[in-house]
């Protein structure tokens, strides 16, 4: 595979920059479209050979296939968007839009449904140190990177996009890392115990926090607005879920928590984000 896509991509690479030395014309935009497919093309069956021992009739872990390829591919789009100002290509300005749309679908579909690992019960690894921190947490990171450098050089609705997808992926480690704590490598097995579903809702909190924190130090309102969607979510699961399924001091733990959130998130827009502003000196002036 090295020998037949990766090298080809490095020649197909160099070849689309000699090429756009004299002209970006249609001979170098075909080679740039074929130094994007072979990358990707080299990826995906390396990320494939190293699941399945260089098998490819043999069926390995789903989850850590997906988690490499999702990783890997991103890692091409921040690359791609990187080289597209240099270069100013067509090809690479399209390349990284059409790969970016590619690695979001199979975030949203396979990573969020068909190799999820609370669904599936797929084997996701050690504590810490998992096929869920590559799948969830590392793409957190990439699609975050993604969609600060973009701020300036593409519609808002991409950078956009980026750091809700970033968001998401966040909030998802963070629920399967509190499942592998507590289940172990299957996410699948035993029963969640109240000390598991109170856990979720004390770090879906704190995540909140942290985003509205962000959000206010980096003057970021997308920032504030994921804050205020993660609390909303909290706020029902505690409502719908912990109500009835919680008891003794956990439940009372659930409703006591949200509530001291709730009241500083408050205090916080109060006195910090939206301040009230001074009185004007109003004091009558004599007449001359």
């Amino acid at each position: 595979m090295l020998y037949g896509y990766g090298i080809p991509a490095a020649s197909f690479w160099l070849a689309g920059y000699l090429l756009r030395r004299n002209a970006d014309d249609v001979p170098a935009r075909i080679v740039d479209s074929a130094a994007i497919l072979f990358t990707v093309l080299l990826i995906v069956m390396e990320a494939n050979h190293y699941i399945t021992g260089g098998d490819p009739n043999v069926s390995g872990n789903a989850l850590a296939e997906t988690a490499l390829d999702v990783s890997l591919l991103l890692a091409v789009v921040v690359g791609l968007e990187r080289v597209r100002l240099v270069s100013g290509s067509i090809v690479h300005d399209w390349g990284a839009l059409l790969l970016a749309a590619l690695v979001l679908a199979v975030i949203v579909f396979s990573l969020g449904i068909a190799d999820n690992p609370l669904l599936t019960g797929e084997y996701v690894g050690g504590p810490f140190i998992n096929w869920v921190l590559l799948g969830y947490g590392l793409p957190a990171v990439l699609a975050g990177v993604l969609a600060r450098i973009m701020r300036a050089t593409r519609p808002p609705w991409y950078s956009l996009t980026a750091l809700f997808v970033a968001l998401g992926l966040a909030l998802a480690y963070v629920t399967l890392e509190v499942a592998r704590l507590y289940h172990g490598p299957n996410l699948t097995s035993g029963s969640i115990s109240d000390a598991e579903q109170y856990t979720y809702s004390a770090v879906w909190l704190a995540f909140g926090v942290i985003l509205l924190a962000a959000g206010k130090f980096l003057r970021s309102l997308p920032l504030r607005v994921g804050s205020a969607a993660v609390i909303l979510l909290t706020a029902l699961k505690v409502f719908l879920i912990d109500m009835s399924d919680l008891t003794g001091i956990y439940r009372a733990l659930s409703f006591l928590g949200l509530g001291a959130v709730l009241i500083c998130i408050g205090w916080f827009y109060q006195r910090l984000v939206f301040p009230r502003g001074t009185t004007p000196d109003r004091s009558p002036t004599t007449a001359s």
